[in-house]
């Protein structure tokens, strides 16, 4: 397996590429719901040192010490938005005129930088696989502008943080298996602790992760001991944070606020959940990213061409899933596509590169390389589009309006007998107010965002927009969505403030721009860079190679 050599200024560029797309795209949407408590604690953090917050979510989450309101979720979802918690108190403080324009960057800097950080991940892990440089460079692409992975990072959830942690584990898990030193051991601690730290449901994957290592290295007891100690004390730290943030919330260590008392949030079929994350309509995975069926066809290649890739996949990424299968609001519901896969998404998308590769080598026939060539890319601008549209509004607004269109069409559900009903919140996630978007085709939300988009361009009233709805395929009453259709708005952060701040406003919907395209081209350079040097290389009789010598050569 070759890795090609790779200067260390194209990371840069590569993570500016990405981050300024990010950046230029942001919502103009403050934090909501499950990320409202995330970002109120990063602000807690920032700003006074403490973890108590003020919303309690969900509504019927009990107080914690002191009778103080704590958020749920583990302390590093907080902690990636402290930095942007505390540049937003010095803007605010010496620039209050720029406040709100800034809070909806600073709110979401985190999850741009972590989906920048994730395609870097993506980007190396792919190389240490051996792929070609730009199979890699374009596989990349493709994670962070035609997957779920976009639509995330410009939202304070934690998605795109597990995502980043759950593809740093997966690449050290194959490093470690491939070289078990004390080092990689460590980094092995390194990033189960940051995983397990993101969501504690990927104690799971950690402890399969651990299972597979001892399989591989077998017999060599020796050199597994050394490796698991030093994975033990690199670990050690992140499971004492979580231990004393529990104490520190709810008194106890291992409390982690979480009501398990009642099973009625995992009470789901496990089958019924997978058909509903993998092959529903309204949120198979799939749909939501299209170049992932790229990359579940290339599983095949991948596990005849990377030795154990195939085991360590299967062994990290089934329990999240099945434990996801069997919650009754498996899809993250008041979401983008199905929120609770978003973690994957890097992992599985792994094996494009491959077909990448294959669509790149002369040793394939002209026409199967134009017909998959052209097949994947027909998927990745599908991809493209399809986020594109997760990106034009914010969930809720489709959300609500299939919910007042459903009621008015198919009658409004008997909710009180649901285990989900919140007396602060309503049914929120609950089956009754769901299953339009899930299961239904009226109101799939991909149709509904391009059918909003069409109409929101246009400023279209409600009646206007309603008459050509998705849902007039099947009937031909017109529905009153005028309550809900109000609040649809365009999700961009400049049609907002251009005329408010107008000079800070163009000047960053013009340098954003530049700066990914900037970032782009000198990281496609680098890659095309790296194809040389690789090609060079592989050429017998070259003396070119002693160009990538690493003692004639340094990094930069």
């Amino acid at each position: 397996m070759e890795i090609f050599r790779f200067r260390r200024r194209g990371w840069l560029w590569l993570l500016a590429a990405i981050f300024f797309v990010y950046m230029f795209s942001m919502t103009r949407e403050r934090p909501w719901a499950d990320a409202t408590p995330i970002w109120e604690l990063a602000d807690s953090m920032a700003t006074d040192g403490t973890i108590s917050i003020h919303t309690r979510w969900p509504g019927k989450l009990p107080l914690g010490r002191d009778g103080k309101v704590y958020a749920v979720a583990p302390l590093l979802q907080g902690l990636v938005h402290v930095p942007g918690a505390f540049l937003q108190h010095q803007i605010a403080a010496f620039a209050p005129l720029h406040a709100q324009l800034a809070w909806r960057f600073t709110s979401h800097l985190g999850t741009a930088l972590l989906g920048a950080l994730t395609c870097l991940l993506f980007f190396g892990l792919c190389r240490r696989l051996g792929t070609r440089p730009l199979s890699a460079a374009l596989a990349t692409v493709a994670l962070g502008l035609a997957t779920t992975l976009w639509v995330y990072a410009r939202y304070p959830y934690s998605e795109v943080l597990q995502a980043a942690c759950f593809i740093g584990f997966f690449g050290q898990l194959l490093r470690t298996r491939q070289d078990p030193s004390r080092r990689n051991g460590a980094f092995f601690g390194v990033w189960a602790g940051l995983l397990v730290n993101a969501k504690y449901v990927y104690l799971a994957s950690v402890a399969m992760g651990a299972l597979y290592l001892i399989w591989n290295l077998r017999g060599r007891w020796r050199v597994m001991l050394e490796a698991a100690v030093a994975a033990a004390v690199a670990a050690l730290p992140f499971a004492a944070a979580i231990l004393l943030y529990n104490y520190a919330r709810w008194g106890s260590f291992t409390s982690a606020g979480y009501n398990l008392s009642s099973n009625v949030g995992i009470s789901e079929n496990v089958a019924v959940g997978l058909w509903g994350l993998l092959l529903s309509p309204g949120k198979s995975v799939f749909l939501y990213s299209p170049p992932l069926l790229a990359g579940i066809l290339g599983l095949s290649r991948a596990a005849r061409r990377w030795p154990h890739f195939l085991s360590a996949f299967l062994l990290v990424l089934i329990p999240p899933l099945l434990v996801n299968a069997r919650l009754v609001f498996w899809a993250g519901d008041y979401a983008w596509g199905p929120r609770y896969l978003v973690f994957a998404v890097p992992v599985v998308l792994l094996p494009l590169a491959l077909l990448l590769d294959d669509c790149l080598s002369p040793r394939r026939g002209v026409r199967w390389r134009v017909l998959v060539g052209s097949a994947l890319a027909g998927v990745v601008l599908l991809g493209g589009f399809v986020q594109y549209l997760g990106n034009a509004f914010y969930w809720d607004h489709f959300i609500r309006i299939q919910a007042e269109a459903s009621h008015a069409w198919l009658g409004r559900p008997d909710i009180k007998g649901s285990g989900m009903l919140d007396p602060t919140t309503g049914c929120g996630a609950c089956f009754e107010e769901m299953h339009p978007m899930q299961w239904l085709p009226p109101f799939q939300p991909i149709m509904g965002h391009n059918w909003m988009l069409w109409h929101a361009l246009k400023d279209d009233d409600w009646a206007k927009a309603e008459a050509d709805a998705p849902w007039h395929r099947y009937t031909s009453t017109q529905l009153n969505i005028a309550s809900t259709w109000r609040r649809v708005r365009l999700d961009w952060w400049f049609p907002e403030y251009r005329d408010v701040l107008p000079k800070v406003s163009w000047t960053m919907v013009i340098a954003f721009p530049l700066l990914s395209l900037l970032g782009f081209a000198l990281f496609f350079y680098e890659v095309w860079r790296a194809s040389k040097g690789r090609d060079q290389a592989q050429r017998p009789d070259s003396t070119a190679v002693q160009i990538y010598d690493p003692a004639l050569t340094t990094s930069t």
